[in-house]
């Protein structure tokens, strides 16, 4: 019995993720898209991996800028989440609005009011199947909220609430 993409799919919509928008550019040519494969790679150097869909415009354009952000999105972010994830007809630069991004030491925009902000060089590219994994390595970073988590599990956009801490 083969273990079918259908199957992985099903298996992997049950895995919770914290919600991104990973973005390059500067105006007017910035891009970007909505991502849950983002993890921490190396505390020396700072450095982290995405995973990012080959096909897409952000990718060839991440690779040609050698610059990227990630910017880990609040509960209150639903409908930016879903206008970088295609969700909508809005493409390309009409996803920024100028008042809600700035940009660190690359210039890749970040999103002023994200949880946090990672600013990255990148490294290297690792091309497998329909994906790549960006490793970037981080310059510059911020917090710009306390506020909880987006997270992506089942299909739905739902968050965690901060739990008090125990003794």
């Amino acid at each position: 019995m083969t273990f079918t993409s259908d199957e992985f799919r099903q298996l992997m919509r049950r895995h919770p993720a914290a919600v991104t928008i990973i973005a390059t550019g500067s105006a007017p040519h910035r891009t970007g898209l909505t991502a849950t494969a983002v993890m921490s790679l190396s505390m020396d150097p700072s450095s982290i991996v995405c995973a990012v869909n080959r096909a897409s415009f952000t990718y060839a354009k991440i690779v040609e800028n050698k610059s990227f952000s990630v910017n880990t999105l609040a509960q209150q972010h639903v409908s930016l989440a879903k206008v970088f994830s295609g969700q909508t007809t809005l493409s390309g630069e009409d996803r920024f609005a100028d008042e809600e991004w700035c940009i660190l030491t690359t210039g890749a925009p970040v999103l002023k009011s994200a949880v946090i902000s990672l600013d990255c060089e990148l490294l290297q590219t690792i091309e497998t199947g329909s994906h790549a994994l960006i490793i970037g390595q981080v310059v510059a970073g911020r917090q710009s909220t306390d506020d909880p988590a987006l997270i992506y599990v089942d299909g739905q956009w739902t968050g965690v609430e901060a739990s008090a801490s125990t003794t």
